[in-house]
């Protein structure tokens, strides 16, 4: 870093690395453009030069990364940053957007928030911008704008019936959604002295009755298998005295949702089932997307995301609870049983994604 900052400046930031035969290669460049501190002087002419500078240095990675074969990964991530870079250029050039709101936007774009969603939360914002202060303190309160746009917008899905007795873990295989049900028991049982029970219909996966069942051999919980129908419908009757029955399910892709509507059949009328689709935050946007858009078809009460210690971009929250209109009920960012399981709220989403940490 110090020869670095010695050859581009104390702005110098560290794009890349990798390592390569008999050393490490480091991808540099300066973030002045992307900071939107370029010196007004300048104008377009210095910050094209400066851009094109840029350009070149990603053509060069690039040829790089094509004499080593499988490309795809890095591709993609330098087709973010470029398009990034586009949208910074053009909002400089146009001068609508103060240089605090533009450091605001590279911020959105930085936590993993699409462009798309990232510029319509700067437009909402411009005209209630703070017309005084520092450009620190304006960059600062402009930041708890956006932070109250993003709570206005996800309120609306959070009006959901009350809680429901029956209690359902769905999504795909590998989400978190054993260890996220252990969790939600404990809670229940420790923190709402409420009594549990627990089924699993997970009989596919090697290991998982007996994951399941240290945790609730721990908890002193109850917990019965359901292979078939008349498995689940006489459980349900020998837990008739429980507060809450919670539901662990086998992974699923989207193509193969008919067992969970069977068992959205099983349950009476009078006990209708909550369904919590459980998404790991360290899965890419894109199977995120489609897992929550899949799982539409058994109408979803809300959805849990896990992992979120290991994330590094939590924006994709928004793009995803924007997008499908759902509610996210808890947050799990460790292995605790139960400590590391948060409760969430609009407000709490809100800064959660714009500060891109778990408080």
């Amino acid at each position: 870093m110090e020869k670095i900052k010695k050859d581009l400046g104390p702005d110098a930031v560290v794009l890349s690395t990798r390592k390569l035969r008999g050393g490490i290669e480091v991808v540099a460049a300066r973030d002045t453009l992307a900071l939107g501190l370029v010196n007004e002087e300048t104008g377009g002419e210095g910050m094209l030069a400066l851009f094109k500078s840029e350009m070149d240095q990603l053509k060069t990675l690039i040829r790089d990364f094509g004499r080593d074969g499988d490309i795809h990964a890095e591709l993609a991530e330098l087709k973010e940053t470029v398009g990034a870079l586009y949208d910074m250029l053009g909002i400089r050039r146009d001068g609508t957007v103060p240089p605090h709101l533009t450091k605001v936007y590279h911020h959105l774009l930085s936590v993993g928030i699409s462009k798309e969603r990232a510029g319509s939360l700067i437009q909402g914002v411009t005209n209630a911008c703070p017309p005084d202060g520092d450009s620190r303190e304006r960059y600062r309160r402009s930041l708890g704008l956006v932070v109250d746009a993003i709570t206005r917008s996800v309120t609306p899905s959070y009006k959901r019936p009350k809680k429901k007795r029956l209690c359902a873990f769905v999504g795909p295989a590998g989400e978190g959604k054993t260890t996220t049900l252990a969790k939600v028991a404990a809670r229940a049982l420790c923190e709402e002295k409420r009594s549990v029970g627990v089924i699993t219909t997970d009989t596919y996966r090697i290991g998982a009755i007996e994951q399941l069942r240290i945790y609730t051999d721990i908890m002193e919980i109850p917990l019965e298998i359901a292979a078939e129908r008349k498995d689940f419908e006489r459980i349900l009757g020998r837990f008739s005295d429980r507060d809450l029955i919670l539901i662990d399910t086998p992974g699923k892709s989207r193509g193969d949702e008919g067992s969970l509507l069977r068992m959205q059949e099983y349950c009476p009328k009078d006990s209708p089932l909550e369904m919590n689709l459980v998404l790991s935050m360290t899965s890419s946007q894109e199977r995120m997307m489609d897992a929550a858009a899949g799982f539409g078809c058994v109408d979803y009460d809300t959805i849990i995301l896990t992992k979120l210690d290991d994330a590094r971009k939590l924006g994709a929250m928004y793009n995803m609870v924007d997008s499908v209109g759902k509610p996210v009920s808890y947050i799990a960012n460790g292995q605790n049983v139960p400590r590391d399981l948060r409760e969430m709220d609009p407000r709490r989403l809100a800064r959660l994604i714009v500060e891109n940490r778990v408080h």
